[in-house]
């Protein structure tokens, strides 16, 4: 077990884990995100709910904080009167590098070669297939709840965590080499999700009261910085151990 700890530490140092957390956070706050907003500007929603509301209900914020997420994102009716498509088609290019940086901390965890831009239809493969979990999980959930619908949601993340690598490293790897890497994600993003409810309340807060609006992109930085690091980590971990004990 010692070993195996060893190696897993080697792995993340060898793809040089804290810059490409930092880096793939990065990208996933300039580029990831504004295509979710609009994205999800664009859905329709039963309870006309604004991609603020679901910050709010998402980190259980209240009073001035939620007030200040509130007017940090624009509603769903202004993103969708700004929306043209030169714009979208600059956003989706944008959001491809940051499928690309995903693409390059796996394929450096499981000691790949670079596809680069070839792999780009894979890249919007992976895309569209967030675009359709983004609508549905919740609607798949909603009927669950306690122990089922923990099972449930980790069943899903393991999922898409799985499916995520397969296609952005080419389905160069088989799928059953991916499935720690993906079950070790899909337990530290629950993780995160409880960090979440926990920490973001307080540092939306603090960091609302300091800067003004503007705290609010610092906190949720804050949060890709963790959510990227919890990623990087699972999918070294997960290569390790499907290096040592999955024969290839």
């Amino acid at each position: 077990m010692l070993q195996f700890l060893r190696d897993w530490l080697q792995r993340f140092v060898a793809v040089q884990g804290i810059d490409r957390a930092m880096a793939i956070a990065a990208q996933s706050y300039s580029a990831f995100l504004p295509l979710v907003i609009v994205y999800s500007a664009t859905l329709p929603r039963g309870e006309n709910q604004e991609f603020a509301d679901v910050l709010v209900n998402r980190f259980e914020l209240t009073g001035t904080t939620a007030a200040s997420v509130r007017q940090a994102f624009a509603p769903s009716g202004a993103v969708e009167s700004s929306l043209t498509v030169l714009g979208v088609v600059l956003l989706l290019v944008s959001t491809l590098s940051f499928t690309r940086g995903l693409q390059r901390m796996y394929e450096g965890a499981f000691e790949l070669p670079t596809l680069g831009m070839r792999n780009t239809a894979r890249a919007l493969a992976w895309l569209l297939v967030v675009a359709v979990v983004i609508p549905l999980r919740p609607l798949v959930t909603a009927p669950f709840g306690g122990w089922p619908l923990v099972a449930l949601t980790l069943t899903i993340s393991t999922l898409l965590w799985l499916i995520t690598p397969y296609l952005l490293l080419g389905r160069r790897v088989r799928p059953v080499r991916l499935l720690p890497a993906a079950l070790l994600a899909a337990i530290g993003m629950a993780g995160i999700g409880v960090w979440s409810v926990i920490f973001m309340p307080q540092a939306l807060a603090s960091s609302a009261a300091q800067y003004g609006v503007i705290g609010i992109g610092f906190a949720m930085l804050t949060w890709f910085v963790a959510v990227a690091a919890v990623l990087v980590v699972a999918t070294t971990g997960g290569a390790t151990f499907a290096d040592r004990w999955i024969r290839s």
